[in-house]
């Protein structure tokens, strides 16, 4: 049996986190011997984790060290922003504060990735045959925190072809390593939970609109809102729901009182079973300004789900204009005429959901490249 070891921030949730349990749990299923070490003690879906991995967290000499390293973990923009990353040896220092782990490994995977100090701990600490990187996003500034250390990764794991793309074109030097592997999701985990019933907060006689993220500026909200209200102004009937939360939710209820979209613009928060609501949804849209590969709108694809969504190179990559959903400018009128268009057009709606019937998802030959690391 192989060992493997994944290396990572926390189990909290967000998108890369919910993709790296779904990406274990799937590899569990395929009798590798693995191991989880984590950063941070954010357990918020240690729940959903296969009970047979083994967990642990990096140990530090004292915990100074350890919250250095968390700062150091958030992503470049955040980093920069800080004005804390003058000096990028501080990775290197960090490391020589940590215990390595006692066992060798024929994989090891920092699935984080965001130029964090997972990398250059599984670089300079971890004892493996092969070590890999995942690459979340296709916007990565912060990748120049940790490129220092790729010369001792074999490879770098792009979750979309925009990433790779994006990857190559920045970081030439180790455009060789790289290879696409989509995330990987459990359809019949999504489906079942998705059965358990009719949300309460919805209206089964409403044109019902559903978005889930986090309430960031990457996700669009603040493009939804607008695009509410230039609905509402135009005299359509719908009801849209935000499920996620996150540091911007103050602004963006401000937002909505401001534009007076209240009445049919509701930010439910961070929600367990997400699945319910997409489900119940007449339309799924995704706003985002940047994704890597977008879990969610793969979640409302396995839901059979009629999906807008942002034009940017990882939703094209899942969407096909009007086969199985339609792409939309990010501007509040573009995002407001699509509705419109899929709201007013009842053929169109037809043809959309019989291919989407049609659109099905295959997660096994992702998984059969981890052989290939």
């Amino acid at each position: 049996m192989k060992k493997m070891l994944i290396v990572a921030k926390s189990l909290g949730g967000g998108g890369s986190e919910t993709a790296m349990i779904e990406f274990i749990n799937h590899l569990s299923s395929k009798k590798y011997d693995l191991s989880l070490l984590l950063l941070d003690k954010d357990d918020e879906y240690k729940y959903r984790l296969n009970k047979k991995v083994k967990l642990n967290y990096i140990k530090f000499d004292n915990s100074f060290y350890h919250s250095l390293a968390s700062m150091y973990s958030l992503p470049g923009k955040v980093i920069k922003k800080a004005h804390i990353n003058k000096n990028i040896g501080i990775y290197d220092l960090l490391a020589k504060h940590t215990q390595a782990p006692s066992e060798k490994y024929d994989l090891a995977i920092d699935f984080y990735g965001y130029g964090a100090f997972t990398t250059a701990y599984l670089a300079l600490k971890v004892n493996a045959s092969h070590k890999a990187v995942w690459l979340h996003d296709e916007q990565m500034p912060w990748v120049v925190n940790s490129q220092r250390y790729f010369d001792e990764i074999d490879k770098i794991c792009c979750v979309s072809q925009a990433i790779k793309t994006s990857f190559d074109k920045q970081y030439p030097k180790y455009a060789s390593k790289s290879l696409v592997i989509y995330n990987v999701i459990d359809k019949k985990r999504v489906v079942d939970k998705a059965n358990e019933g009719y949300p309460d907060e919805l209206n089964p006689k409403d044109f019902n609109i559903v978005t889930v993220g986090r309430l960031t500026e990457q996700k669009g909200y603040d493009v939804a809102i607008s695009s509410a209200a230039v609905l509402k102004n135009k005299g359509i009937k719908f009801h849209w729901y935000g499920v996620g939360d996150g540091r911007d939710r103050e602004r963006l209820e401000k937002q909505i009182i401001r534009d007076d979209v209240s009445d049919v613009f509701t930010l439910l928060g961070r929600r367990d079973n997400p699945y319910v609501y997409v489900k119940a949804a007449d339309l799924y849209i995704q706003p985002s300004r940047h994704e890597g590969y977008s879990v969610a709108v793969t979640e409302a694809r396995i839901l059979k789900k009629i999906i807008i969504a942002s034009n940017i190179p990882s939703n094209v990559e899942q969407i096909e204009e009007e086969k199985n959903g339609l792409i939309c400018e990010l501007n509040a009128e573009s995002l407001a005429d699509t509705i419109e268009k899929v709201y007013s057009d009842s053929a169109l709606r037809e043809k959309l959901q019989v291919n989407i019937e049609k659109d099905e998802i295959d997660f096994d030959s992702e998984i059969n490249k981890i052989d290939t690391l």
